[in-house]
């Protein structure tokens, strides 16, 4: 099977062409000139469109997230069309709920994303789902924080905090946080792939686990063993008028629940949040 993929040199890409090599045909795609005009995606079974313009913590020009997450997105579905390319995956966001953290999130469930990294995201999936499914088959996956070896951004911070020799102030944070071994996911990738599956899937490992679980295992597996402690409620206050954005983070619960994605694939996670904390680790280490 040919598997067109973008994205190929991030973290998840790398990752699937790599998991990849000896089950389907690997033909990454580079959209850095955002030219489509002269690619030929003649003989391609299906596209994984990873490739996009990520959230950040740091402000960026709401533009960049509409032409690279939307406008790119629909040139290509436009260009798979064209040329006749019978399935499209897309990676998207658990952004498009916005920033509810009251409820467990499904794939029924409303969004109503907050920032332009995630309206760009729903704007990509609202335009995906005009597609014909006769002319071509739409996936679209929506996972949580996605970590790994080679894993950035917020994960990463918390690797770097975990591994300092000094007692950490998140004891106690009492929430529920799901996330995603990237390994986890693209399983899941290669399931749709497999079962030549459509529609809106939700990816996350088998069960979430509150902030300070997280960081003492990540502790655990990289040698350290300082305590955590807890922040008194009223620097908590601070933190959460302050940063309310950091507050979130580490302290509010975001939940998915991905039972119908399981079922309808007959999918179940093959790695657990403990071995892929330990892999994350290991490579953490010898960096």
């Amino acid at each position: 099977m040919k598997v067109v993929v973008t994205g190929a040199s991030g973290f998840i890409g790398k990752r699937l062409i790599e998991m990849a090599k000896d089950r389907y045909e690997i033909l990454p795609l580079s959209l850095r000139n955002n030219n489509l005009s002269n690619i030929d995606l003649t003989g391609t079974d299906v596209i994984v469109h990873l490739a996009g313009k990520a959230h950040e913590m740091k402000k960026a020009d709401d533009r960049l997230f509409y032409e690279i997450n939307y406008q790119l997105t629909k040139n290509l579905a436009e260009k798979a069309l064209e040329q006749k390319i019978p399935h499209f995956i897309y990676i998207s966001s658990i952004k498009v709920y916005g920033d509810e953290t009251s409820k467990i999130l499904n794939e029924q469930s409303a969004c109503s994303p907050t920032d332009a990294y995630g309206k760009s995201k729903l704007q990509a999936e609202q335009y995906l789902q005009t597609v014909n499914a006769d002319k071509m088959a739409v996936a679209i996956i929506r996972p949580p924080l996605v970590y790994g070896s080679e894993v950035k951004g917020n994960m990463m911070r918390l690797l770097k905090l975990s591994s300092k020799k000094v007692p950490l102030p998140l004891a106690n944070t009492n929430n529920l946080r799901s996330m995603v071994f990237v390994d986890n996911l693209i399983e899941l990738i290669f399931t749709i792939i497999e079962k030549k599956a459509a529609g809106i899937f939700i990816a996350a490992d088998e069960k979430p686990l509150s902030t300070d679980v997280v960081l003492q295992m990540i502790k655990n597996n990289l040698g350290n063993n300082t305590t955590l402690i807890s922040l008194p409620l009223g620097a908590r206050k601070i933190v959460k008028k302050l940063k309310p954005g950091l507050y979130s983070r580490l302290f509010d619960s975001l939940v998915v629940d991905n039972s119908e994605t399981n079922r309808l694939l007959n999918f179940k996670p093959p790695y657990s949040t403990e071995y892929g904390i330990k892999k994350m680790a290991d490579w953490f280490k010898a960096q």
